[in-house]
């Protein structure tokens, strides 16, 4: 450290860097600044020596400062010199974190909105649920496909987005089996799509429908409408130019809309075969009464290849004063009913047989049927809220096998008495989804639960 010469004056020291005579006071005591080169220095009086420190500058950067920095400022070079070997894998974590995120949050379904439909589907001897989800995001409307292991609940793949201007939606989105086996999507009557199994993604069908009626449809397809169970594998579609059809999309037929009965009518009575078909068909009422129906089996004309239709007809008993008086009117088809001659000659009705115990029901239903069950749901009195009855019919025998009420299947919600549950056929038995589209149950031929998906997620209501 340098000595400062005895006759230093500390009050207005000379400069020691460049030996400037203008120092002034730099703040603190004895501190001070050259006014011509800008070094800081300060002045101590020890043992009656004058002895000098100086202060960094920027011209004069303080080593010592620099050496307390070296614990880890060697660390830090040392990583980047080592960034080649240590950079890439850590790009590649980086970019497995949010797929990481995704799938954590698509085994949550909520995360992603509300249930608008939800279905099982198999692969390779794997049991899939498919569940769809509906949000809105800004001005749209998004619907999300998640795929998950249904014994396990763990996502397959990454949620499939679709978005649509939420101002243009109206209608339902729905997840629909053809009798091909295949899954069709629907979204709000405007598109249509197929359940790839080879990557489980959807794929737009609406190329194909254009051009495979081209001279209806190439103009473009506004929209998209499924049929009921009375019209099976058939869809309601709009042209651009606002015309409406009729498409057998599995039969590669289209007939305008207007002209479908009559072209019905037509065809059906060249078909030589026949089919069997269970609907709660509704009961003549005194004005102001409530709605009842009862369970009847009916079979139809049928042609294989050709499209099916399953009208609604009128259901008299045939001692009734209606049938009494106009004889005429009406033709016996069977368990002591009659119809309209209509329904035989246009519809293709060949006869019904009423399902015993042949009591009538309030708001019933046939939930869904497979080859060996029929699940039907109804209210046994007029009050929706005092909760609907579900069963399980055998169509060999016609005799329930399993019954329940929805208060006896909490995981199915109680809201309006069960009136919003609904049900389809799948590979395992049915699929019951509760009052707010969730999955609930999954449920064997005869009643037996297979899976609990409300324990399994830990919803409770």
């Amino acid at each position: 450290m340098p000595v400062w010469p005895p006759s230093s004056s500390l009050s207005s020291p000379y400069c020691p860097r460049c030996g400037a005579a203008n120092c002034r006071s730099a703040g603190a005591r004895d501190h001070f600044a050259c006014l011509q080169c800008g070094a800081q220095f300060q002045l101590e009086q020890r043992q009656g020596q004058t002895v000098l420190r100086m202060q960094p500058t920027a011209a004069a950067p303080d080593w010592s400062r620099l050496r307390s920095h070296l614990r880890w400022l060697l660390p830090v070079l040392a990583a980047t010199l080592a960034m080649p070997w240590w950079l890439p894998p850590l790009q590649q974590g980086l970019k497995g974190i949010v797929p990481a995120t995704e799938r954590s949050r698509a085994e949550n379904a909520a995360a992603w909105g509300r249930s608008e439909a939800a279905t099982l589907i198999e692969r390779k001897g794997q049991r899939l649920l498919l569940q769809l989800m509906e949000s809105r995001e800004g001005e749209d409307v998004v619907y999300r496909v998640l795929v998950r292991d249904a014994a396990t609940g763990r996502s397959v793949g990454e949620p499939q987005r679709m978005a649509m201007p939420w101002a243009s939606t109206s209608g339902s989105a729905e997840l629909q089996f053809f009798s091909d086996g295949q899954l069709y999507l629907f979204l709000k009557g405007r598109g249509l799509w197929q359940l790839d199994l080879a990557t489980l993604r959807f794929v737009d069908l609406l190329p194909q429908l254009s051009e495979r009626f081209a001279p209806q449809l190439g103009e473009g397809v506004v929209g998209v409408v499924p049929q009921r169970r009375d019209r099976p594998d058939s869809l309601e579609v709009t042209s651009r130019s606002g015309s409406k059809y009729l498409v057998y999309w599995l039969l590669g037929q289209i007939w305008p809309a207007a002209e479908s009965h009559r072209l019905y009518e037509m065809a059906q009575a060249g078909y030589h075969q026949e089919i069997a078909y269970y609907r709660y068909e509704s009961l003549p009422r005194p004005t102001g009464e409530t709605d009842r129906a009862l369970l009847v089996q009916s079979w139809w004309r049928h042609q294989p290849g050709q499209p099916a239709y399953f009208g609604y007809f009128d259901l008299q008993p045939s001692d009734s004063r209606e049938v009494q008086t106009s004889p005429r009117s009406y033709v016996a088809i069977g368990d002591g009913y009659s119809t309209r001659p209509y329904a035989i000659k246009d519809r293709g009705l060949l006869r019904v047989s009423v399902v015993q115990p042949a009591v009538p029901r309030f708001h019933a239903d046939v939930m869904a049927e497979n080859a060996r069950r029929v699940l039907l749901a109804y209210n046994p009195t007029p009050v929706r809220q005092e909760g609907r009855v579900i069963q399980l019919l055998d169509k060999a025998n016609q005799q329930v096998v399993w019954s329940r009420t929805v208060d006896q299947l909490p995981q199915l919600g109680k809201r309006e008495g069960g009136a919003y549950v609904s049900a389809q056929a799948v590979s395992a038995g049915f699929l019951l989804l509760n009052d707010m589209r969730q999955p609930a149950l999954l449920l064997g031929d005869d009643g037996e639960v297979l899976q609990d998906f409300m324990a399994a997620s830990g919803a409770g209501r």
